[in-house]
Formats: C-alpha cells, structure tokens, sequence
C-alpha cells in the first residue's frame, strides 16, 4: 500500500516515546513492502544534524515554538493555516496515497485534518497521547471566530482554510495507545469514536534485548532511576520529595528536561538537603539499556500517563518498577506482579515502596522475572503486526464500498 505518514515530529528531531515508536513502526512497513511517505513538521532539536531522508518531508508549520505552544496574530495564524493546506495538498497529489496514517498531531491545525476528511481518503489515527482534547481546546480559530465570526470566516474563504472544526470521531479508525487514553478524548471532545480499538505501544528489542531471567536477586546498593520528559506532566518532584525519607539513596534523573521545571526541582532538592544525591542526564534510546541495567529501581511518577515505554525498557531488563497508579500504565502493571503501584503525587507510599524493595530480595527477584515477560509480550513488532492489519483493513474497506458503488 502506498501510506502517507502526518506526524508533528519525526526522528532524530524529537522529544520522546511517541515519536521513536513511529519510526520504528515506519521503518518495519517499509521493510514489509509498504511505500511510506512521512510528512512532519520543520521541527529541529538544536545539536540534532539532519540525515538523509528522501521519504521524509520537513515542511509543515505548526504552533509550537521552542518548549510552548504559540499562537500568533490572526496574520500569524493565517499564515500558517495556509502554508500547512498547502503543502498538504501538495504531499496528497504526490503520493496518492491508499490510506493516510495519522499520528501526534499536537500544536497542528485541525484544520489539516478538515481538509483530509474532505478527501474521503482512509484514515488511520494511531493516538498515543491526548492530542484530541488538547487542540480542541488550542484551536486558533475558536476565540477568533467566537470575537468576529463572519470577518473571520471570510478571511479564511480567501485564503482557503477550513475554519470548521472538523467531526474527527467517525472519520477514520482509531488505534488507542490505551483505554485511558480513549476514554479521555471522549470525555473531553463532542465527539465518539465508534471503530477504534486499543493498541498498546512496544518497545524495540534490537534497543532493549531481554536479558535472561534471573535466578537470584540482585544485590541493592540504593541506586534509584527516572527515564523521560523532566517536566511537570511527569511529576518528577515526587521523587525528589522522597528521597528525604530514604537515606542511602541516590536518583539518576535521564531526558531532555524543561529548563524552568529542572531548576525548580533542583531548588528542592537543595532545600530538602539532597541535592547531592541527584544527577541529571540525557541519553539517547540506544544508550540507555545499560542504564537500566545499573539501577536498583526504575520510578515511572507521571500522574495520567497514556501508556509509557518506560517501564517495559525497565522490564526487559529485569529491573523492577515502581510506578505511579494512573492513566494507561494500569493496564500493564500489576501490583506485586511485574512492578509496584502507588497514589499519584504520594512520596511517602512513594519511599516505601522503595524500602520494601530494598528489604526483600524475593519480591525483587519476582518482579524482575515477570516483567520479563511483559516486556516479551509488549514489543514494536507486534504493534507494527496491529497497525498494518489497521492500515490494510481500512484500504480494503474503501474499495469494498467502491465495488458496492
């Protein structure tokens, strides 16, 4: 099948699990036969150099600027509306694609995603965080057209940008990182979504080869690790309110971090007096297994996270987790199965959590052992195995409809 990919950021230039997962899926269609043409945003990571990517197209605008979201002028909103119809309707004429796949579309126009429903092309969503809600909510167009409807709607006629929000629940299949995730974005929009279907994320075992399963615990040395996003979606001061209550105790904090968030929470650290017991890194996904590798515990303290691959690295590693009790990390982690939950935000169950690790050998031992085999189950091939039968189901279902025509 031909496949045009949209996405908001695409590796190397990216911040996180969601867009490593859609290279990966990207590069197994290819290696399947598929023709995938990627189109994403002019996003750079400063210190990122470009590679050569003939099937991947850089051009579109959208509103983000640095770390935040920005929102320009109604000129500046224009601008970019119609830069971004533009050149989508410039990849769609190129590509003539069976089937687009939608994915992070976070800070885009919806006004995109108005102009390929009006193709009536297939659409697959594949939605791993809460981009649905959240530009419902960031949408330009609401508070311009909500001050001056008709002068607004007349600009956008003249430059060819669909100002209606568009009806997104029945327009395509969707592919949910998690129930929770589902759940929210119904929660949260006018819309339903009656073809969609939970497809959990995986993690790549060519990064994170399982280790064989232990048969003793491994010795503890208080040795406590945080992987991802430092920044206060994650709630990563958590960790840092914890350590007071555990003496002996030293935490690695790995990921691009918010500038503002880090240095209030090294503030913290400090006046909690254990500020040198904190370290702060960055890594790339291919340097981290033995991060994994050298740490006691891994703290997963996001309060409503979609999914999250971190535990699973942590788990292919046989490193046992400790996670916050919230979003879609419940439908992976069981309590004193394959990982520890606490109370979102609660330090104290928090540190003791880390304590009883720290004080049974067994239970890390058997939790170790089982998230191995979580980490077996929960791997990129099998969600590139759900995506493609997704993909081709919608393809089929369109010629279907077009034999019945």
């Amino acid at each position: 099948m031909r496949l045009l990919l949209i996405t908001n950021m695409y590796p190397p230039h990216h911040l996180g699990g969601y867009e490593l997962s859609c290279h990966d899926v990207v590069e197994r269609f290819r290696a399947r036969g598929h023709d995938v043409t990627v189109l994403t945003t002019d996003f750079r990571r400063p210190g990122v150099v470009d590679v050569d990517e003939p099937q991947v197209q850089r051009t579109l605008d959208f509103y983000w600027r640095g770390d935040e979201l920005y929102l320009p002028g109604r000129r500046g909103v224009l601008a970019i509306e119609h830069r971004d119809q533009r050149v989508l309707r410039h990849a769609l004429d190129a590509v003539d694609p069976d089937v687009v796949s939608v994915w992070n579309m976070g800070a885009m126009p919806l006004s995109l995603l108005s102009r390929l429903i009006r193709t009536r092309r297939p659409l697959v969503y594949h939605t791993c965080n809460d981009w649905p809600a959240l530009n419902v909510r960031f949408d330009p167009w609401r508070p311009l057209l909500a001050r001056h409807r008709v002068m607004g709607r007349v600009a956008a006629l003249a430059a060819r940008v669909p100002t209606e929000m568009p009806d997104l629940g029945d327009s395509g299949t969707f592919c949910w990182v998690s129930r929770s995730t589902w759940e929210r974005a119904e929660a949260a929009t006018p819309w339903r979504f009656p073809r969609s279907q939970v497809v959990h994320s995986g993690i790549s075992h060519d990064d994170f080869p399982p280790v064989a399963p232990p048969t003793q615990p491994r010795p503890w040395h208080g040795r406590l690790l945080y992987v991802g996003r430092i920044e206060g979606t994650k709630s990563v001061e958590t960790i840092i309110e914890a350590l007071p209550l555990l003496p002996n105790t030293t935490v690695d904090l790995v990921g691009p971090a918010d500038a503002n968030y880090l240095a209030g929470l090294l503030e913290l650290a400090g006046r909690l007096g254990v500020r040198n017991r904190v370290t702060v890194s960055v890594a790339e996904r291919r340097e981290l297994r033995d991060t994994y590798l050298a740490a006691d515990a891994v703290l997963f303290t996001s309060k409503a996270e979609p999914f999250g691959l971190v535990p699973i690295e942590a788990m292919a590693c046989a490193t046992p987790v400790i996670a916050a009790a919230g979003g879609g990390t419940t439908e992976f982690v069981a309590h004193e199965v394959n990982g520890l939950l606490y109370p979102p935000g609660d330090a104290e169950v928090l540190a003791a959590a880390v304590r009883r690790l720290a004080a049974e050998p067994e239970l890390r031992l058997s939790l170790g052992v089982n998230g191995l085999a979580t980490a077996n189950e929960f791997t990129v091939d099998r969600l590139a195995d759900r995506l493609e039968a997704a993909h081709l189901d919608a393809v089929a279902a369109r010629d279907d409809r077009g034999r019945a025509g």
